[in-house]
């Protein structure tokens, strides 16, 4: 497409900013202001209520002054930015280093039909042509943007195919992930501290009014009705109007938000694999998230993964979706029959489990005064028992025409399915236990996600099996060297 669309000349960013930027800038400045009114009540301390008021006008100027140094061009072969005032900044991002053109839209833009528009080029280690930043623009003009940045056509098009829209009864898992509640934790200490700054103690007084009249049961109630509401608050707030469509070049577009409207582009070939993640409580409840393996993504502070193309949704769901992103079959993706590892990696799952809680289960029996009286040892035990087994369950690893697949974890179960020529390189590690069992773990080395995962505790052989298979030729210089842990030695 064309850059004649916006023409060469440089524009300035949307008028309607002068308003939205002063207003967000004062906003976050309210609490300081209101601390300052506060603890400046005497005639003594009017000076920090004067220094309040012009900081104000100074972030208030500041803001205004932003849209009259603020102008950007899109050019033929590259996207300039042009800021500041006492020192100008002139940005600039080749147009086919683009990887990202991602929308966002807090409240106060949403009001104005304002967005922000985010071009990067899925540099990590950033710098000043990683990622270019338009704040603000209008929201038709920041869609057409996005699409002329990324290739796509702007109108007359099919509607891009859905692969995953909400579905308001996955609020129910909100409880079961650690970010919402997290989130909702922080609230709690937060206001908590705010109180104790301000000397107000109100928990000590409730104890010792309601002492010996409201049971315990009762607060603990509370507290778990309060973290379910908020988490289920968070969980709409950030995934409101979900949906996952498949952009023209095969990449994939998210969509959601409520306050914050949030548009992440994935682009295709970029794409080197999923992920589906199952932490413990969310297992339980027979849930998963979805997560794409990108290269070039960075985070964006918002605390949610960056690679994550769901919410958490049912297994089942899950498993579609992550098998929806690379465009194959279910069977071939997260749900592909796994093989199991050597008996050796069996019992290394169980010593790993049971002699720790042993040897805790021994120290509580010799002391005199430990709880240990036929209840915490047998549920410490079963404990270790049930984790040990379900460590065995999720182990596996496969190897397809196109994947390599590899599962593990008990606290987080992750299966994680990984393009052939998304493997970069390898690394193979071996503890003191591994060397006289025989096993080894097999790192495939990539550029996206996490850059390193783990086929967990498989046979030496199986493991050189994977990487001569991957990788063809890589392990000709080298030979085995017999033995239990048949080390790699140069011919």
């Amino acid at each position: 497409m064309s850059a004649s669309v916006t023409g060469p000349d440089w524009q300035r960013l949307d008028r309607r900013m002068l308003v939205v930027h002063p207003v967000v800038d004062l906003a976050k400045l309210v609490p300081v202001l209101l601390v300052i009114a506060i603890t400046g009540g005497t005639s003594d301390d009017r000076w920090r209520l004067w220094g309040g008021l012009a900081l104000a006008a100074a972030v208030l100027a500041y803001g205004i002054s932003r849209w009259f140094t603020t102008t950007y061009r899109i050019g033929a072969d590259r996207v300039e930015l042009r800021t500041g005032l006492l020192r100008r900044h002139h940005h600039a991002v080749h147009r086919d280093r683009i990887r990202t053109a991602d929308l966002t839209a807090n409240p106060a833009h949403r009001l104005f039909g304002l967005a922000v528009v985010r071009v990067g080029t899925g540099r990590r280690e950033g710098g000043d042509d990683a990622e270019l930043t338009l704040d603000a623009v209008g929201r038709g003009e920041a869609e057409r943007l996005r699409a002329l940045l990324l290739g796509e056509a702007v109108e007359g098009a099919p509607p891009s195919p859905l692969l995953a829209r909400l579905r308001w009864s996955w609020v129910r898992f909100a409880p079961l992930t650690f970010s919402a509640l997290a989130v909702v934790g922080a609230v709690w200490f937060g206001l908590l501290r705010l109180a104790e700054e301000f000397s107000f103690r109100p928990g000590r007084q409730v104890l010792e009014e309601t002492a010996g009249r409201a049971p315990i049961w009762l607060g603990a109630a509370a507290l778990v009705v309060t973290a379910v509401l908020g988490a289920a608050v968070v969980f709409v707030e950030g995934w409101w109007g979900y949906r996952l469509t498949r952009a023209d070049d095969g990449g994939l577009v998210v969509r959601r938000g409520l306050l914050t409207r949030r548009t992440l582009s994935l682009e295709g070939r970029r794409v080197r694999g999923v992920e589906v993640d199952e932490p413990l409580l969310l297992r339980l409840g027979r849930g998963a998230r979805p997560l794409a393996l990108t290269t070039g993504l960075h985070s964006d502070g918002s605390g949610e993964h960056v690679g994550a193309v769901g919410p958490a949704m049912p297994r089942r769901e899950a498993h579609r979706v992550a098998a929806g992103v690379l465009g194959i079959g279910e069977d071939e993706a997260t749900r592909t029959p796994l093989v199991r590892h050597p008996r050796a990696a069996v019992v290394r799952r169980v010593t790993r489990a049971l002699v720790p809680a042993l040897v805790v289960a021994v120290v509580l029996l010799a002391l005199p005064q430990a709880p240990a009286d036929g209840v915490v040892v047998p549920v410490l035990l079963l404990g270790a028992a049930l984790l040990a087994l379900d460590r065995i369950r999720s182990l596996g690893h496969t190897l397809t025409r196109g994947y390599l697949v590899a599962r593990q974890g008990a606290w987080v179960r992750r299966t994680v399915v990984l393009r052939r020529g998304g493997v970069i390189g390898w690394r193979l590690e071996q503890s003191l236990t591994q060397r006289r069992t025989g096993l080894v773990t097999l790192h495939a080395v990539t550029a996206a996600g996490r850059g390193r995962y783990e086929v967990l505790d498989v046979g030496v052989a199986r493991a050189l099996e994977l990487v001569d298979d991957l990788t063809p030729g890589l392990l000709a210089p080298f030979v085995i060297d017999g033995g239990t842990a048949g080390r790699l030695v140069r011919r």
